[in-house]
């Protein structure tokens, strides 16, 4: 689930789609009046929720906020999807050694720990 658009109340500023490193976000109109969220696309990070002056983004239910991402050395196998699906390039390490998150780049969306085959990346929420 996705977050969720109220179309209502979008002021049609673009804040969200700017936010957006996933562009899961995008004009809904020809003249960019008001934006749509693409739900495949929506990792769920909450950026957009954050940025919105109008308070028109929603989170869906049972949205968590996410306060840390790590990575299990004792799990992890340097396969580097983490890297490669990551717009922050918060995870840092080498091909076929372990990798860690830069802290100071990490914006906790999580999308790396959803692609981790290995289950290494840990997820703590506030």
């Amino acid at each position: 689930m996705a977050f969720q658009l109220n179309k209502d109340l979008c002021l049609g500023c673009g804040a969200c789609a700017y936010t957006c490193l996933y562009h899961a976000i995008s004009p809904a109109d020809a003249n960019a009046t008001c934006y749509e969220i693409y739900e495949k696309a929506c990792v769920e990070c909450g950026q957009c929720s954050h940025v919105c002056p109008n308070s028109a983004i929603s989170a869906p239910e049972g949205w968590r906020k996410i306060k840390k991402v790590t990575i299990d050395q004792g799990k992890c196998t340097g396969c580097s999807v983490c890297r490669h699906i990551c717009p922050a390039n918060a995870p840092q390490g080498e091909l076929k050694k372990t990798f860690d998150i830069d802290q100071q780049k990490c914006f906790q969306c999580g999308a790396c720990a959803k692609k981790c085959r290995f289950g290494a990346i840990e997820v703590e929420y506030a």
